[in-house]
C-alpha cells in the first residue's frame, strides 16, 4: 500500500470487521491502483481514498440483517442505503482525523454516498472506485464469497459473472479486466 495511504487503511480496520470487508478492501484497494495506472487524470488521493472508506458504513447495520440488505435475497434496501449514508459520516471522522484535504473529503463523500444505489457514475474518479469494488467478485475469493453468502451453483455464479462485464462496469480497463479474471476462472472450472 502506498505511504500516503496507511493512516487511512489503519483508520478504517476496526469499521470493516464484517462480511469479509476487510480482504474486500484490499483487494478493491490493489484492482484501484490497476485502473488508476490507465487513468492519469484521476485523482489518485480521492480514488484510493474512497477505495479504503467505501464500506465502513456497514459497521453500523447489524450483522444478521446484512447479507439480506443487498444481493438476490435483498430484504432490506434502507440499509444498504444506510451503509451508504453512515459511511460518509465515518470516512469524514477518519479524513480528518488523518488531515486530509476537505476538496479530497468532499470528492470521497460524493463518491461513497450511493456507490451502491446510484445506477450512473458522477465522475472519473467515482468509476474507478465503482469498478474495483466490483472487479474482487472476479478473483478466487470474491468468486468462493458470493458462493457462500448466496448459495449459488457455480453456473449460476459464472453466468452472472459474464452478464455482469458488460451491464455492472464504467470503465474500459474495469471491463477488459473484468474479462480478463473472468478467463481465469472459465479455465480454473475446466481443470477442477
Amino acid at each position: 500500500m502506498k505511504a500516503d495511504f496507511v493512516a487511512i487503511w489503519e483508520q478504517a480496520q476496526p469499521y470493516l470487521t464484517s462480511r469479509h470487508n476487510l480482504k474486500h478492501t484490499l483487494y478493491c484497494y490493489y484492482f484501484a491502483e490497476q485502473l488508476l495506472a490507465e487513468h492519469p487524470t484521476a485523482n489518485e488521493a480521492v480514488v484510493l481514498t474512497g477505495i479504503l472508506l467505501h464500506d465502513v458504513g456497514w459497521s453500523t447495520v447489524p450483522e444478521d440483517k446484512q447479507l439480506l440488505s443487498f444481493g438476490p435475497h435483498m430484504q432490506y434496501p434502507d440499509l444498504r442505503r444506510q451503509h451508504e449514508i453512515e459511511g460518509v459520516r465515518i470516512a469524514t471522522e477518519i479524513m480528518h482525523k488523518v488531515g486530509t484535504h476537505q476538496t479530497v473529503i468532499d470528492a470521497v463523500n460524493a463518491i461513497i454516498d450511493g456507490h451502491d444505489t446510484r445506477a450512473a457514475s458522477h465522475s472519473l474518479d467515482d468509476s474507478l472506485v465503482r469498478d474495483a469494488d466490483k472487479l474482487w467478485r472476479y478473483t478466487d475469493f470474491g468468486f468462493e464469497t458470493l458462493r457462500e453468502w448466496f448459495r449459488y451453483s457455480d453456473q449460476q455464479q459464472m453466468a452472472l459473472l459474464q452478464k455482469w462485464i458488460n451491464t455492472r462496469f464504467f470503465t474500459d480497463i474495469g471491463r477488459s479486466m473484468a474479462r480478463g479474471l473472468y478467463g481465469y476462472l472459465v479455465l480454473k472450472q475446466l481443470e477442477d
